[in-house]
């Protein structure tokens, strides 16, 4: 039985909410109400699926972390062109990169006796066959709940379905409907559910902070990193310039210039104050290049290393333009230094 409930004007303007309540027999003990909520994206390869709800995406308390609303906004199905036999692949993935799927198999216990799976699922939006439908809890007393703590957790993604030891068919961007009919075709009597669960979880991340010469006048930067990164790009990308006027070319071995990000002269040159474990190790041009200084980094050839927590890390942008760098005589015609008192190793 289903029941469109309208709300105000705007809200249905805005969103286009619509209130559903489904019963399915031997899937899910009860009911459950399921949101759907869409915003369209303006490429028809992507289906942005969203909440109709306002939540901020800053909000991180375990009531947020708790509720569908708060996990359809941190997903979205993605829609990927035709491949060379024909086949289009759907799959939901995180919403922005600060977010990462992982995945993980689980083995809901079935019997003929006793067939119910009991796991609460929410149909958070949909575009004609795709759609993004989410695991909203297991139902008391049912085959679900018995799994071990955390095993199915709300905001869970069914990416696959199978019955043990067979082929697993692929659940991934399916809409509830279509969900339900695939999990209760499985045979009862096969001894089980096996489920394919997709889950978000918080990436791990570097908090950058770049400081600029005195004489710029500037105030810190910070930009967030994550694994994989590359320093220069990332940093460019987020509006810090990298310009060293006095950098010179490694390559053709006089003048100074920039190289476009290849490694052959120092305008992107910073020098890593504090982090420089979170970074990928130098190469040896780069190393030949940083000889003289050994706290110092090309950006473009640094790259954030794996992450096992959030860090910090602090770099001067331009370092040979702070005071005190460079004494009465500056640097050659190379732009080379000639005297540099007060350069700690």
């Amino acid at each position: 039985r289903r029941q469109a409930k309208q709300g105000p004007p705007r809200a249905r303007l805005q969103t286009h909410m619509v209130h559903l309540r489904l019963t399915v027999a031997a899937l899910l003990l009860g009911t459950t109400a399921a949101h759907r909520a869409l915003l369209a994206s303006r490429f028809t390869s992507t289906v942005s699926v969203r909440s109709g709800h306002a939540l901020s995406m800053a909000v991180e308390s375990s009531r947020a972390e708790a509720s569908v609303e708060y996990w359809a906004q941190k997903w979205r199905v993605v829609r990927h062109e035709v491949d060379l036999q024909g086949v289009e692949r759907v799959e939901a993935a995180a919403a922005d990169p600060s977010w990462e799927c992982v995945k993980s198999t689980v083995l809901v216990p079935r019997s003929p006796d006793n067939p119910g799976i009991g796991i609460a699922l929410v149909e958070a939006g949909s575009q004609g066959d795709v759609g993004l439908v989410l695991v909203e809890g297991t139902a008391p007393g049912s085959n679900a709940e018995s799994l071990p703590a955390g095993a199915l957790q709300c905001g869970d993604v069914i990416s696959a379905v199978g019955e043990p030891g067979k082929v697993k068919v692929s659940t991934d961007g399916l809409v509830y409907d279509r969900l339900v009919e695939v999990l209760t075709g499985l045979d009862p009597a096969a001894g089980g559910v096996e489920l394919e669960v997709k889950r978000l979880r918080k990436r791990p991340s570097v908090k950058l902070t770049v400081k600029f010469p005195e004489s710029e006048g500037k105030a810190d930067a910070e930009v967030r990193l994550f694994a994989g990164a590359n320093l220069r790009q990332t940093m460019l990308a987020n509006g810090v310039d990298l310009n060293d006027p006095l950098a010179r070319r490694f390559d053709a071995g006089i003048g100074t210039g920039d190289c476009g990000g290849e490694g052959c002269c120092c305008t992107c040159a910073v020098d890593v104050l504090n982090g420089q474990d979170l970074l990928s190790e130098q190469k040896t041009q780069e190393r030949q290049i940083m000889k003289e200084f050994p706290r110092w980094r090309l950006a473009c050839k640094a790259f954030v290393a794996e992450l096992e927590e959030d860090a910090e890390m602090v770099v001067r942008a331009t370092p040979r333009g702070f005071d005190g760098f460079y004494g009465a005589e500056e640097c050659d015609i190379n732009g080379k230094p000639l005297k540099r008192p007060n350069q700690a190793s």
